[in-house]
Formats: C-alpha cells, sequence, structure tokens
C-alpha cells in the first residue's frame, strides 16, 4: 500500500536546501537558474529538499544549512528561546521545527538537535500559559494573540489544543455552576 504525504509533509519537501555541486554535472544547467548549459564544479544553487535529498545520496551535491539554522539563529534561541518569531524563520509557512527534524535525517548535527529540544520545550510552557489566557482577548486583540502570530506551525497546532481546551473547561465550569 502506498504512502501518502500529508499537506505539511509536502509543503515541506518543496523547501529549498543550499547545495554545492561536486563535480561538473552535464545538461543541468537550468537548475542554476543560469544560460549555462552544464552545472559546474563548485556551483552553489538551491534545490527543493525531495532532489537535494535525492542528488545528496548520490553525491552529486554537499548540502549546506539554511540560513533559518545558522549559527545566529542557534545562538539567540540559546539565549532566549522565547524571544524569537520562528513563523519568519522556518520558511514554508513557519516549518521550523518540522524544517529542522527532516533536516537531520540528512545531516549529523547533535548541536541543532539539542537546540530543537531544548527550545520546543521551553516555548512549549509559555505557549500552553498564553493559550489559556486567550479567552481574556476579545476577538484576538490581546497579548496571547500577538504571542500566537510568532509561533511555528507545530507550536500554533498546539496553542490552538491549548485554546480549545480551555473553552471546554470554561463551559464544563459554567455548565457545572447552573446545577
Amino acid at each position: 500500500m502506498a504512502a501518502f504525504l500529508s499537506v505539511t509533509e509536502f509543503l515541506d519537501d518543496s523547501t529549498k536546501l543550499p547545495c554545492k555541486v561536486l563535480f561538473d554535472v552535464p545538461n543541468t544547467g537550468h537548475l542554476e537558474g543560469g544560460a549555462d548549459k552544464d552545472l559546474k564544479t563548485n556551483a552553489t544553487l538551491e534545490l527543493p529538499y525531495w532532489l537535494a535529498t535525492k542528488a545528496s545520496e548520490q553525491d552529486i551535491v554537499d548540502l549546506t544549512l539554511p540560513r533559518a539554522y545558522a549559527p545566529q539563529v542557534r545562538h539567540a534561541l540559546r539565549a532566549s528561546p522565547t524571544a524569537l518569531n520562528l513563523r519568519n524563520i522556518g520558511g514554508g509557512g513557519g516549518a521550523f521545527y518540522s524544517g529542522g527534524m527532516r533536516l537531520l535525517r540528512l545531516v549529523e548535527d547533535t548541536e541543532l538537535s539539542a537546540i530543537l529540544e531544548t527550545s520546543f520545550k521551553t516555548r512549549l510552557v509559555e505557549i500552553m500559559d498564553q493559550s489559556q489566557h486567550s479567552l481574556a482577548d476579545h476577538g484576538g486583540e490581546g497579548a496571547a494573540y500577538e504571542f500566537a502570530q510568532g509561533l511555528d506551525s507545530w507550536e500554533k497546532e498546539l496553542f490552538t489544543v491549548g485554546e480549545t481546551s480551555a473553552k471546554q473547561i470554561k463551559s464544563w465550569m459554567d455548565t457545572k455552576g447552573k446545577r
């Protein structure tokens, strides 16, 4: 039975990864966007994840980390994970964590793995806290709404779950109080 991609996986597959060509590749100059017929050794280009994966497996290209996972972002996440707006960093509609996890399947980077885990855990506390206070945001104008605007797609899902559970608990408490 064939496996199907979710919409998120499909969008993640189109995320571009920076690559460096390891040797001349004939009839592929169009990938670089130039007028040359061939890709030359050491040419740099961005390939969609699915193509970069295949080219890397066949030792045609060497992958480099996207800017979203560069040392500057890592330092900022170490210093204050909750201060960053990950929605704009990850690309693909805020796919910072899912993009990072997919990237870790291609490259071995224990530092990136640890930073992703630590920042996610740290941010999760504030996400759940803000989601519980979102009821006080009348029509999406308060601090919780502003906070949610900078969340990664995974974090946004968790925020929505927390917000929904807070509404359900409030409804249950109101119903219980009327009895």
